[in-house]
C-alpha cells in the first residue's frame, strides 16, 4: 500500500503577500503606491513587511484602485505553483 502525499491546505494569501505581489507586479515603488493611497510609505512597508495587518478594505482599495487590478485574480494567481 502506498503513502498519500498529505493533503495541502489551500489557505488565501495574508494580506502583505498581497499586496507586495501586486505592487511587484505593477512596478510601482513602495513611496509611488503610498502617495496614490493617501497614506505615509512607512505605513506600507509595515503592512508589507507584516509588521502590522492590514484592513482588507485597503488591500482590496490598493489592488483595485492604485494598482488598477482584480483582488480575485491576484489572489488566483498568488496560488498557481510557478
Amino acid at each position: 500500500m502506498q503513502k498519500s502525499a498529505p493533503a495541502r491546505i489551500n489557505r488565501t494569501p495574508r494580506g502583505s503577500d498581497i499586496l507586495k505581489f501586486a505592487r511587484k507586479s505593477r512596478g510601482y515603488t513602495q513611496a509611488e503606491s503610498a502617495a496614490n493611497y493617501g497614506i505615509e510609505e512607512r505605513t506600507l512597508r509595515r503592512w508589507e513587511n507584516n509588521e502590522f495587518n492590514p484592513r482588507w478594505n485597503d488591500v482590496i482599495g490598493l489592488v483595485e484602485d492604485v494598482y488598477l487590478l482584480d483582488i480575485t485574480n491576484i489572489i488566483i494567481g498568488m496560488k498557481k505553483p510557478n
